[in-house]
């Protein structure tokens, strides 16, 4: 029964020791996990600002392109009104032109049918 006895208390002292050993290494590793963590958000803080200023500039730019978009579709509307103004000036002569030719064709034909 005494050897029984001792090899239970070795097995409980072995098993302390052991549980010890994992608990100083876990503490070990939560330890290098919150100097990374740490070290992450040191490097990290810098990029976010930097991309926060990259975002800043671009929404900039964007603005201004929208701008120059605007810019050209009102003056792609002004060529188009004026491109429809000029045709409607050349054409209103041209079809006055064309109604009084077709009345001087009806004119002669008329005039022909009444000779013949």
């Amino acid at each position: 029964m005494d050897i029984l006895l001792v090899v239970l208390v070795v097995t409980g002292i072995v098993t302390c020791c052991v549980a010890m050993f994992v608990m100083v290494r876990a503490d070990r590793a939560v330890a290098e996990l919150r100097d990374s963590v740490r070290r992450t958000e040191e490097r990290l803080a810098p990029l976010v600002e930097k991309a926060d200023v990259a975002v800043d500039a671009i929404n900039a730019e964007l603005l201004r392109v929208d701008g120059i978009v605007s810019q050209f579709e009102a003056a792609t509307d002004k060529v188009s009104s004026t491109a429809r103004a000029a045709h409607d000036a050349v054409e209103a002569p041209m079809r006055i032109v064309a109604g009084a030719g077709e009345g001087i064709a009806r004119l002669f034909s008329a005039l022909g049918r009444r000779r013949g």
